[in-house]
């Protein structure tokens, strides 16, 4: 099954080349500005910290200390001091485990060797955390989003003229926070999966352009490292399936093509495995099992039954389309998919529904600390298809009026982006205290306003983790309650329980799960809420 595109015959104009020039120069200069490399005090690093430790411990712990089991850690080098250097999870055998998967290891691979070889050259130790081990984080995470851009172009020039692959490439770069993730956390996973994305969407329309063994397994590989990354982003898996299915009829045509192409399918399953071979064996070695939901041994699920959908998209706490708007544009481009690129319609669709599901089922939906809903990033090349039919609509369809007003929109959704990523910079937004109130008094604003963490409303991750959610004011909005005697206040939080029918329904869910009574769950979720509201939540300090 072969399917013929028309060749853009634009592809000569420079003007999407001195675009991705532009997007690489400011992307660099925050880089330098922010020099966030250079921060390395003990438990304090710059880059590697927060989930990137376990992103990154695989390649220290293999290559420098030479125990990926981390049993080091009981007589540990001369001179080595474990100031938050990994962050292990203690299974029941007593092992030490890397909660999250190794792709991103493989992905910083190079440049980790490439500081490694330098290090004594600038007068550092070998250690793999020091400044010049973070520096090249950033360096690599800058290669693979620009050549994530790179990519993106050339594929929005088969089906775009130069005027919309410029455009739709700054509202990706400018417009969402690609721009913070690429830069102040540059080595957090979504730069990286936003590459890897991009160039699986070439590689899948290539496949089906000339099903070869090349492109078979390069397409199986880079599936299958998309997956080692982020598990989740396995659900790419509709844009390999259904690329260029526009009906019922053409998708049973493409079951029977998978048929014809059986053994090229073997061959990409082959080589999916292969990627994920070292992990597999990794989990072996310290569980004793193959396949290992890692994330399960400290508590972490997903709730399927009542995903956070409105809560993940619209609130002001992390709400996608709340801290990046440019995707309202990208989503409602979906519909003139069917009329523009139908071959795009399908996969788009099922692949955006199909992770909105999913992200908004994590019991941590908003995803920890972090600007925005930073979980669909990873998908925004793929995005950049509708966004740039909607550029097209707005740039080279429109009436002058409705072309300038268009115009206008994008423009102040990249302002409005770049705001807020000083804002989030500069903690005028915070990790995960934000509510109605406190975006409206720093709506735009580049300073806190006065007493705003006061009003900030911080996440029960203890309880979320049993979908159950709350969230309690970081001031002292509950003197009241704090000045009674316990056994009376937590009488009182669950009064204010039962006046909330949606936490109710969600203390109702825990206990038939875990086989509770119901009024014990209420017990448990007032004691817990009690603590909270008494204590300075940390992270409002």
């Amino acid at each position: 099954m072969r399917m013929k595109h028309r060749k853009c015959p634009f592809r000569a104009n420079p003007l999407p080349s001195f675009t991705i020039l532009a997007i690489v120069v400011f992307y660099m200069s925050t880089n330098f500005l922010h020099h966030n490399w250079t921060r390395d005090d003990p438990g304090r690093r710059g880059v590697i910290r927060w989930d990137v430790i376990s992103y990154y411990s695989y390649l220290p712990a293999t290559f420098i200390y030479g125990d990926v089991t981390l049993d080091f850690l009981d007589d540990p080098p001369e001179g080595f001091r474990n100031d938050d250097k990994f962050w292990p999870i203690t299974l029941e055998n007593g092992n030490r485990l890397i909660i999250t998967s190794m792709g991103l290891s493989v992905l910083y691979a190079p440049f980790f060797f490439m500081a490694h070889a330098l290090a004594p050259l600038f007068g550092e130790a070998r250690d793999g955390f020091g400044s010049i081990y973070q520096f090249f984080l950033v360096f690599g995470a800058l290669v693979y989003v620009i050549l994530g851009l790179v990519v993106l172009k050339n594929l929005l020039l088969r089906y775009f003229k130069p005027r919309v692959t410029a455009v739709t490439l700054l509202a990706i770069a400018f417009g969402t926070n690609l721009l913070y993730y690429s830069t102040f956390e540059a080595a957090m996973s979504h730069s990286y999966n936003f590459f890897l994305i991009v160039l699986f969407m070439v590689t899948v329309i290539r496949w089906y352009e000339k099903p070869g063994v090349g492109w078979t397994l390069l397409t199986g590989a880079l599936f299958g490292l998309i997956a080692l990354v982020r598990p989740t982003n396995i659900l790419v898996i509709f844009f390999l399936v259904l690329w260029d299915v526009k009906s019922w009829r053409e998708f049973t045509a493409r079951t029977g093509f998978f048929f014809r192409k059986f053994h090229l399918v073997l061959l990409m399953m082959a080589a999916f495995i292969m990627v994920w071979i070292p992990q597999l064996l990794y989990w072996k070695a310290l569980t004793g099992q193959y396949f290992f939901f890692s994330y399960g041994a400290k508590g972490d699920a997903f709730y399927f039954l009542q995903p956070q959908v409105l809560n993940s998209l619209f609130s002001y706490k992390k709400g996608w389309f709340v801290y990046t708007p440019m995707m309202l544009l990208a989503v409602a481009g979906i519909p003139i998919l069917w009329r523009r690129l139908r071959q795009f319609f399908f996969p788009v669709l099922l692949l955006l529904l199909s992770m909105i599901y999913v992200q908004s089922s994590w019991w941590c939906w908003w995803f920890g600390g972090g600007f925005g809903l930073r979980a669909y990033i990873d998908i925004y090349g793929i995005m950049a298809i509708p966004l740039a039919v909607m550029v097209e609509v707005i740039l080279l369809r429109s009436r002058k009026f409705f072309r300038v007003a268009g115009i206008f929109l994008i423009a102040a959704l990249v302002a409005f982006q770049l705001i807020n990523t000083y804002q989030y910079w500069k903690r005028v937004i915070h990790h995960d205290g934000m509510n109605r109130q406190v975006y409206w008094k720093s709506f735009l604003r580049l300073k806190p306003p006065d007493g705003i963490q006061e009003l900030m409303t911080i996440p029960d991750s203890d309880l979320a983790m049993k979908g159950i959610y709350v969230a309690c004011y970081a001031g002292d909005q509950y003197r009241e309650i704090a000045e009674m005697e316990p056994g009376k206040a937590i009488g009182r939080v669950k009064e204010m329980i039962r006046e909330d029918p949606r936490l109710v329904r969600q203390i109702g869910r825990y206990a038939r799960r875990n086989g509770v009574e119901t009024e014990d769950a209420f017990s448990r979720v007032a004691e817990s809420m009690y603590f909270r509201m008494i204590e300075k939540p940390e992270s409002a300090r």
